[in-house]
């Protein structure tokens, strides 16, 4: 079965597109518009196909006595700067989407057209910003991290019951950052198996700046993610907001350029035509059945009247001796000339 056709914008996802690159930007801007601005340009810069913005009311999200309240607060935008940063991401010429945890968010998000909304794993149970979501109509991706098959299934059927087309699930582990033997990246394979419908995509949360970094996102895409996301941060040694798993600029652009030469050595394993690298190295590697020396109109072949070599220009090859073993040539063949079946007697 195929996966329903989904796209952000005009960029169709899956099969032989390149995977969506979102950069997040999280709360890597802490609370600064100057910051918040130069993540959008760092991204545009990087040449990532959206930039993720991060809603929140801080009441709507978390309790007063959750740890992350008070930082919550510090750190909030209004609506009106969140619109001044929107319609600067959009001016750059790059997707701007959201990341929501509360109905306000989804409603200021839908209100200003963002081109995609997501939804962490965390309001997967959550129906009230599902419908919400569902309602606006504006595609999706779905966070499964720590979520059983069943908590999906109920949260993508509380979706489509509201309206939503076109939602993407996402695999990812939400530590910062998340270790190695955690990534579980197989999980990709597992919604792919169960959710057939659905496009698969990968949100890595591994530390920023080790060596394996930049690698995880390449692991994922062989898996068959569509859509890649990935935090980004201007200076990770300020240690600010979400900057454990985070790229910075230069190390963000080096990510998105190998992601697509990536994509591009997995090629496809439906081989129609072969390629022109495919053509040059049949002509050079393949062989095929050349007369072992100079042979007589109307001989007899046999196996020691011919040798299965390289040729320079590749004729039968050598599973195919059968169809001319025995057969009479009907003209003269010198050594080292290709043996084909117009040459022999039927």
């Amino acid at each position: 079965m195929m996966p329903i056709k989904s796209q952000f914008g005009n960029r169709i996802l899956g099969g032989t597109n390149s995977p969506f690159v979102i950069a997040e930007m999280a709360c890597a801007h802490d609370g600064s518009f100057d910051k918040a601005k130069a993540l959008i340009e760092a991204s545009v810069k990087a040449n990532a196909d959206a930039v993720q913005l991060q809603f929140f009311v801080p009441d709507e999200t978390v309790t007063p006595s959750h740890e992350a309240y008070t930082i919550l607060c510090d750190i909030a935008f209004s609506d009106a700067q969140w619109k001044e940063l929107f319609d600067f991401g959009k001016q750059k010429g790059i997707q701007v989407f959201v990341c929501t945890y509360d109905v306000p968010s989804v409603k200021l998000a839908a209100s200003l057209g963002a081109d995609g909304i997501k939804l962490n794993s965390s309001d997967l149970s959550n129906p009230e910003v599902l419908i919400e979501v569902a309602k606006s109509g504006i595609p999706l991706t779905l966070g499964t991290g720590a979520s059983t098959m069943e908590e999906i299934a109920r949260g993508i059927a509380t979706l489509e019951e509201n309206g939503a087309e076109n939602i993407i699930l996402m695999h990812g582990v939400q530590n910062f950052p998340t270790g190695i033997d955690d990534l579980n990246i197989s999980r990709i394979n597992l919604l792919r198996s169960v959710f057939p419908d659905y496009e698969v995509g990968y949100a890595d949360h591994t530390e920023g700046g080790s060596e394996f970094s930049l690698k995880a996102d390449l692991v994922a895409i062989g898996l068959g993610a569509s859509v890649l996301e990935k935090h980004i941060t201007l200076d990770r040694s300020e240690k600010g907001i979400d900057y454990q798993a985070a790229l910075e600029p230069k190390e963000f652009e080096q990510y998105v350029n190998d992601v697509q030469m990536a994509f591009r050595a997995f090629g496809t394993s439906k081989i129609k035509d072969f390629s022109a690298s495919d053509l040059k190295y049949r002509k050079f590697q393949k062989k095929s059945i050349v007369a072992n020396r100079d042979l007589s109109e109307g001989s007899v072949l046999h196996r020691t009247d011919v040798k299965f070599v390289r040729n320079e220009n590749p004729g039968l090859p050598p599973i195919e001796f059968s169809k001319i073993e025995g057969k009479i040539l009907n003209s003269d063949i010198k050594e080292n000339q290709n043996i084909i079946l117009s040459i022999v007697k039927q």
